[in-house]
């Protein structure tokens, strides 16, 4: 597995997990990020690359830091 693909996977990991805890659906979770459900969908399944912009909605939705996310997945 590839290092992008390894990440990607490790991110959306992190991600799926947090936001069952907060979230009661990926639609509601992609609503308050203001993301397509699709796309969320593609990050949780990590196959889609993730825009700053994107990742910085995410993180404030589940009331993290993006520096947290992105320790905790780099290693």
């Amino acid at each position: 597995m590839s290092k992008e693909k390894d990440i990607l996977l490790k991110i959306g990991d992190y991600i799926g997990k947090e936001a069952k805890t907060k979230f009661k659906s990926n639609v509601e979770f992609a609503n308050v990020c203001d993301v397509n459900e699709s796309t969320i969908r593609r990050i949780l399944q990590g196959k889609q690359n993730i825009s700053l912009n994107v990742l910085k909605r995410i993180c404030e939705a589940l009331e993290i830091k993006m520096s947290d996310l992105l320790i905790a997945c780099g290693n």
